[in-house]
């Protein structure tokens, strides 16, 4: 693909993927941030292997281990702390081991190898509006200062509420409220030093009436929890931004108290708390046109129920970068591949968030008894074969560079 600039609008984890796999590829790229570079924002996430397999690819996983959290398992309890399953992640069965962690420590590996690798990067560019060429062979984005620049294909991962997508795919659906309320924080080590090294390195999820609560390790001396609070209507940016450590300690605590330890332990000492509304996208009826395509959030918003969110923006950047290295220039038969191969697989993981999402409502003590019993004979009957469609994904980067 000789000549050609790609144009990457944002810069959370799928465009500075994509921008390394294009530098891989040998294909020249720049990329274009609305929000000015900042340091130690955002919650925790965890990378399942499949993502994991991605930074390898780059380099990048023995980076992210030191950074966070090795999870060796996933371990399922009640809200009394009796354990319902443990089911291995397999790191080994899949190549890399899911791992746990800071968003923030994700976002500045992948930033210093951008700088390493001379990748340019441009703040505090807010996409307005985009254009074509009066000979349409090249696009160009503009910006709120009132710059623009101009490249053979422009690729929007602005994450769910994409510009790209508002502007080139109008007809799309917006991204839907899913009745939750994301919570969560992080906690130092020590504040929990009888936790066991195994739990520290377990995906620890706890079902119980009155709502669900999740735990593990981030950063090497930290742990951090989630939950999800249910309600109707999404909060609004007054609400968002009225945020303090005590009013999410007491409110989580009315909630969670009487479950087992270290969950009431991990909220009475909580940091910084992120509270956010959670959305998805269902399915866009396309994710490009013309020379324009979108990938990660922007195509196709995941629940964080899923798992999965890091992880298939990771997976579309290197299959793009992977498909217009191969097909050399032909950007639009590399979307309607992309598009055609990607769409069955990422959708479904959007199911399976919504499926998972709703299983953690609270419920009477009579159906959260049920529905354990139900975890607990799932998980003992199909265990690792569960989620073995999810990590037994792997783009091979050369195979069809080596077959031709």
């Amino acid at each position: 693909m000789k000549n050609t600039h790609v144009l990457i609008i944002g810069s959370g984890t799928a465009g500075p993927a994509l921008s390394l796999f294009l530098k891989k590829a040998g294909i020249s790229c720049a990329v274009y941030e609305a929000y000015p570079y900042t340091e130690g924002l955002g919650g925790g996430l965890s990378l399942a292997p499949n993502g994991m397999n991605v930074l390898d690819e780059l380099g990048l996983a023995e980076k992210l281990k030191a950074r966070g959290t090795v999870a060796l398992e996933s371990c399922i309890r009640n809200e009394t702390g009796r354990i319902l399953a443990r089911i291995d992640n397999g790191g080994k069965k899949y190549g890399q081991p899911a791992v746990a962690l800071r968003r923030s420590d994700l976002h500045e590996v992948l930033t210093q190898e951008m700088q390493q690798q001379g990748i340019a990067v441009a703040y505090e560019k807010r996409l307005t509006d985009i254009s074509f060429t009066n000979d349409n062979k090249n696009v160009i984005a503009h910006f709120a200062d009132g710059s623009h620049v101009e490249g053979d294909i422009l690729i929007g991962a602005d994450g769910i509420h994409s510009q790209t997508r508002k502007i080139v795919l109008p007809e799309s659906p917006d991204p839907s409220y899913v009745g939750i309320i994301g919570i969560g924080g992080f906690v130092p080590l020590s504040a929990v030093p009888d936790l066991s090294d195994r739990d520290r390195h377990s995906l620890n999820f706890t079902f119980g009436h009155r709502g669900f609560f999740g735990y593990c390790g981030a950063r090497p001396d930290e742990l951090m929890w989630w939950s999800n609070l249910w309600r109707e209507k999404e909060l609004t940016k007054e609400e968002l931004n009225d945020l303090s450590i005590e009013t999410v300690k007491q409110e989580m605590l009315s909630i969670y108290c009487g479950y087992h330890e270290p969950i009431p332990r991990l909220i009475a000492r909580t940091g910084p708390p992120l509270k956010l509304n959670i959305y998805d996208i269902l399915g866009l009826p396309a994710w490009h046109q013309g020379r324009v395509a979108v990938i990660g959030d922007a195509a196709h918003a995941v629940s964080p129920s899923a798992g999965q969110g890091a992880s298939m923006a990771l997976e579309d950047a290197m299959y793009l970068a992977k498909l217009l290295r191969e097909l050399q220039g032909d950007h639009e038969l590399a979307f309607e591949l992309f598009e055609r191969e990607r769409k069955p697989r990422v959708e479904r993981v959007v199911a399976e968030g919504r499926r998972r999402s709703s299983s953690k409502k609270s419920v009477s003590p009579f159906e959260s008894s049920l529905r354990n019993a139900m975890i607990a004979i799932f998980f003992h009957l199909f265990g690792e074969r569960s989620q073995d469609w999810l990590y037994r994904y792997r783009i091979e980067w050369e195979e069809r560079a080596a077959a031709a």
